[in-house]
């Protein structure tokens, strides 16, 4: 009965992602990355090393999903300073990865969070003109 449940979680998970628009899968990935680095953790303190890499790789992979998301030209100073960040939770995880340091786990999970709350506050307004703006073709 467990695995039929959770069969159905999986498919309205992907269910969801596939409907989800491009504000709501960002807010996914931070989600992600935070769920891996607390997998890490666990995997960390269990000495369970192909757990941990695995983890861990998953939250390398989604901020570069990230990374690659950012308009560098339009985003201005705040896509270079999210692109500083995005660089520098990467460099920590493979340092934590190295040394087996669950604390730098935990720091790249406070600033992935504080970038998702910032995220997540965004007024659907807001989300709704840059959609419109993204629909329309230049002239």
């Amino acid at each position: 009965m467990t695995r039929s449940s959770i069969k159905k979680y999986q498919q309205s998970s992907v269910s969801n992602v596939a409907d989800a628009d491009p504000h709501t899968l960002i807010s996914i990935i931070f989600q992600h990355i935070i769920n891996n680095n607390t997998i890490a953790k666990g995997a960390m303190e269990r000495e369970d090393i192909e757990a941990r890499t695995k983890a861990i790789d998953k939250s390398i992979a989604l901020i570069g999903e990230l990374q690659d998301s950012l308009d560098m030209e339009q985003g201005g100073e705040v896509s270079q300073n999210l692109a500083a960040l995005y660089d520098y939770c990467v460099r920590r995880l493979v340092e934590s990865n190295a040394k087996i340091e669950p604390a730098m786990l935990d720091e790249v999970s406070k600033l992935i969070a504080e970038v998702k709350e910032g995220w997540d506050a965004i007024p659907q307004e807001a989300r709704d003109q840059h959609a419109t703006k993204q629909a329309k073709p230049e002239d």
